[in-house]
C-alpha cells in the first residue's frame, strides 16, 4: 500500500501542470517597468497570473501622474479593466475608481492620461498584442 501511495505521489510531481486555483498576495509581486514600443516609458505592472495555456492573463496596472496612453488596439484578445485608485482622462470624459472598462477585440481606444497615479487590474481574454493607432 505504501508504495502504491508514493508512485502515486511521485507519478503526481513528474506529471505536467494542470489548471488550479489559487492566491497571490498582490503586496509580494514586485512593479515591473512595462515597455512597448510606441508608449511613453513609466508604466508599471505586477504580474499575477499568465496562463500559458490560454495566454489569458491578469496583473495591476500603474500609470504614474501625467502618464498617457496613446490611443492603440489589441487585434488577439480584448481586455478589462477595473479601476482601484486614481483618475484617468478618456475621450468620453474622466472615470475614476470603480470603474470598470472593456475594450472589445480590434476596438480602437485611447488615449488616457493619468490625472493622478492610477492603479488598475487589467485582465486579457487571449494573448496581449499592441498596436498604436495614433
Amino acid at each position: 500500500m505504501i508504495r502504491l501511495m508514493l508512485a502515486a505521489a511521485l507519478a503526481m510531481a513528474f506529471a505536467p501542470a494542470a489548471e488550479h486555483s489559487g492566491a497571490v498576495n498582490s503586496a509580494t509581486v514586485k512593479w515591473q517597468p512595462v515597455e512597448i514600443p510606441g508608449v511613453p516609458k513609466g508604466m508599471l505592472q505586477k504580474l499575477l497570473r499568465d496562463d500559458q495555456r490560454t495566454k489569458m492573463a491578469s496583473m495591476l496596472i500603474r500609470f504614474p501622474k501625467g502618464f498617457r496612453d496613446p490611443k492603440h488596439f489589441h487585434t488577439t484578445c480584448g481586455h478589462g479593466i477595473y479601476i482601484l485608485k486614481g483618475k484617468l482622462q478618456t475621450p468620453a470624459g474622466v472615470i475614476g475608481a470603480g470603474t470598470f472598462f472593456y475594450a472589445a477585440p480590434n476596438e480602437r481606444h485611447g488615449p488616457l492620461v493619468a490625472l493622478e497615479e492610477t492603479d488598475m487590474l487589467l485582465y486579457t481574454d487571449g494573448p496581449l498584442d499592441y498596436h498604436v493607432a495614433e
